[in-house]
């Protein structure tokens, strides 16, 4: 077993086809390139690109730009296109986890949607599972309304005066309101693509528009089947498509996907875009949907360390047995290499922190003493003694227990 997702001969060949159609229009840089391949993820982007290179596809110079040998742009003097510089970052909400789905759209982008908004002119708007947006439009004075499950996020955006929030898990979520707007983000899965449709069918008034992000064509093998599905899905909640914007939404790169990224050497500069899809809401009777229940586990538990956040999966029933912790199998080392919601190694990991830490602890239950010992202000070391002679644990036991809260709280203080 390996960390990455098994590989599709079709998608591989997709890939390569975009990359040459890229490369085609001038040379690039690695950052350029992932940025312009339509979601792919930059470790398969540059695995397409050696094995261009091993066909003698595509060279590399000696300033890593990348060229597409049959377009006669060997020469040293040809000039690559500026990228360019990534905008500043926002107010910090609490550091994004990969559990949660957690990407958030850069500055850039929430001008550009709150010039959109601008142009409706709504009463109000719904937000849908985008707390960065919600903030932003209250902030240019418009009436706003986030619907969001995340716990810790609107517990910290009530804290600094927000108001107009519903905590809610979209799965199911029943409330009706007349919003002339609603804005989604959903995570990039058809269930939660059902489940955010549903819910902004309920929330729009007749006529009112939805914008929703969408995975771009290459973001996984799967994204072409899945993006017709998604539009079936919206005509069966009587939605009619109104445009499409490809590669308009764009992200920042949240800490776990920067710290994967780094295992294989790579740092690169924000890279994540969407699709801009913009549909009216219809009076079409709505259609019954395909069961598409979340698959989600709610046994993970949330302990925050500094701004880091760190998930424990544990079902509440205390343990027996020795108490050890290691990589997960199939891993290459503690950090992991991918996030995908595909890489088979996922099942694996009962402790995950936001800054891309992923372990098998055998006493999940152990852990979340520890942990609670470390937010409450104590040491490392005084929260595995106590938890230690709780629980009996042997002095190798402890041993293990302690390493493992100080790389927890060394983690944290990076």
């Amino acid at each position: 077993m390996t960390e990455h997702p098994p590989k599709d001969l079709a998608y591989d060949a997709k890939l390569e086809a975009r990359v040459l159609e890229v490369l085609r229009a001038g040379p690039k840089s690695l950052g350029s390139l992932v940025s312009s391949s339509e979601g792919a993820y930059p470790t398969e982007v540059l695995e397409t690109l050696r094995k261009l290179q091993e066909a003698g596809s595509v060279t590399k110079t000696e300033k890593n730009v990348w060229l597409n040998v049959g377009c006669g742009n060997e020469q040293n003097d040809v000039q690559l296109e500026k990228e360019s510089p990534p905008p500043s970052r926002q107010v910090a909400l609490p550091e994004p986890h990969p559990l949660d789905f957690d990407w958030r759209f850069d500055l850039r982008t929430l001008d550009f949607l709150n010039r959109l908004v601008e142009q409706m002119n709504p009463k109000s708007v719904g937000i849908l599972g985008a707390p960065t947006l919600f903030k932003y439009l209250t902030d240019q004075g418009k009436e706003a309304h986030l619907f969001d499950k995340n716990a810790q996020v609107i517990e910290f955006l009530k804290s600094i005066g927000y108001k107009h929030i519903t905590e809610c898990d979209l799965f199911g979520h029943s409330q009706e309101a007349e919003f002339e707007c609603v804005v989604a983000d959903p995570p990039w899965y058809l269930p939660h693509y059902g489940a955010f449709l549903a819910a902004a069918r309920r929330l729009l008034i007749p006529g009112g528009k939805l914008l929703i992000s969408v995975l771009p064509r290459l973001t996984r093998p799967s994204a072409e089947v899945d993006r017709r599905e998604i539009g079936v899905m919206a005509f069966r909640n009587g939605f009619d498509l109104v445009r499409s914007e490809p590669g308009t939404l764009h992200y920042e790169s949240p800490p776990f996907e920067a710290e994967a990224l780094k295992t294989d050497g790579l740092d690169l500069p924000a890279w994540r875009a969407g699709d801009l899809c913009t549909y009216v809401r219809t009076t079409r009777e709505v259609l019954p949907a395909v069961d598409l229940s979340s698959d989600e586990d709610a046994s993970w538990r949330t302990f925050h360390l500094g701004s880091m956040s760190v998930k424990v999966k544990w079902d509440g029933d205390f343990q027996t047995g020795i108490f050890r912790f290691e990589k997960v199998t199939g891993a290459a080392s503690m950090r992991l290499r991918s996030v995908s919601r595909r890489s088979p190694v996922r099942l694996g990991i009962n402790l995950w922190t936001s800054r891309n830490l992923a372990l098998d602890v055998t006493r999940p239950d152990l852990v979340c003493q520890g942990l609670e010992l470390l937010v409450e202000g104590h040491g490392s070391a005084a929260a595995a003694t106590a938890v230690a002679t709780g629980a009996k644990l042997t002095a190798v036991e402890l041993v293990q227990l302690r390493l493992l809260m100080d790389i927890l709280v060394n983690e944290s203080a990076r």
